[in-house]
């Protein structure tokens, strides 16, 4: 059953399977946790169970995942399913006809631009929100990175999951619980989406097929969370042909940040999150105080590269300052 599919994630999938099966869901859900751990898959599984055609598997709480109705949520096609994210808001931007020629060129710069759900978005699904079922089962609507919705998007949205209509449900699915509105979290019933374990990170990598070239290892660095694998992959491979730990290695591995600085930062980001990954292992691993003492202090600095990261800094020039910190340290990445 497609529960069975959220690795990791046994508490809040059985917690969706029982109200699925009793047919008696809040009017607002709020899915909350780190990225890449399963909150926007399990709101689709969701939508899948409360609208199943298969009467065995309604019963359980569970979707059958292969009736007509399961196939259509999953391909994003079911008319009574909304999932809106950055990609949905883009399609509402680009004004062509999606048949049009340059229309996936333009979708894909349109999609780059997003930073945060806004009103005229809402306003669009609010308005789904109160038509009438076609297939007479539940309407579904779904919010991912919610915390981004701004003010008068957000204010737009209270009155709708404060009362929605009969057999309706709102998911807000966000990594920042604490940054969003008191009254909108006030209307939602909080569901709580943990880390994964290195384990699961790894069984799920090799689950989808992802194109990682060592998932355990891609796992180790991976922070509990898919995403954060797919991160570390990229970091990792940056790392390995830049010739980390050979004197010529900070330059190198600098140098070999994407020439676009949005996608430097993102890259830069990733190297440092495995690296402080790798100098908190060694950490907890010597019983030298000197050394533990010098790793400590190599970390705060980390943290501090991080943040100049996202100011008006060069990413690479970051990368490489800090790659040079980590000369005399025994720092084992592969």
């Amino acid at each position: 059953m497609p529960f069975a599919d959220i690795l990791g994630q046994e508490k809040a999938s059985s917690y969706l399977k029982k109200l699925a099966g009793a047919q008696k869901v809040p009017g607002a859900l709020l899915f909350y946790g780190p990225d890449g751990v399963g909150k926007a898959r399990a709101a689709v599984l969701f939508a899948q169970a409360l609208n199943c055609l298969d009467p065995q598997a309604r019963q359980t709480g569970d979707a059958c995942g292969v009736c007509a109705s399961c196939q259509a949520i999953a391909k994003g096609t079911h008319p009574d399913v909304t999932f809106v994210d950055f990609t949905y808001q883009a399609r509402l931007e680009v004004k062509k006809d999606f048949s049009s020629k340059g229309y996936e060129d333009e979708l894909e710069k349109e999609i780059a631009k997003q930073q945060h759900i806004n009103v005229d978005t809402i306003r669009d699904v609010t308005a789904k929100s109160q038509q009438k079922a076609v297939g007479g089962g539940w309407k579904v609507l779904i919010i991912d990175q919610a915390q981004t919705m701004q003010g008068a998007a957000a204010n737009a949205l209270l009155k709708f999951i404060e009362e929605p209509p009969y057999k309706t449900v709102w998911i807000l699915i966000t990594n920042k619980r604490a940054t969003m509105l008191k009254t909108i979290l006030s209307r939602c019933q909080p569901l709580a989406f943990a880390p994964l374990s290195q384990e699961n990170v790894t069984q799920i990598l090799k689950n989808t097929g992802a194109d990682v070239p060592d998932p355990d290892l891609c796992a180790r660095y991976s922070g509990g969370s898919v995403s954060g694998a797919l991160k570390a992959a990229e970091a990792l491979e940056l790392l390995q042909n830049g010739q980390f730990g050979t004197p010529q290695g900070p330059c190198s591995v600098a140098a070999g940040l994407s020439r676009t600085l949005v996608a430097a930062r993102q890259e830069a980001q990733a190297v440092l999150d495995v690296l402080i990954c790798a100098l908190h292992r060694r950490w907890t691993q010597t019983q030298d105080p000197r050394e533990q003492r010098r790793l400590q202090q190599v970390l705060n600095q980390f943290e501090t590269y991080k943040r100049s990261i996202g100011r008006n800094v060069s990413p690479a020039l970051v990368l490489e300052t800090a790659l040079m910190s980590l000369d005399g340290l025994n720092v084992q990445i592969f």
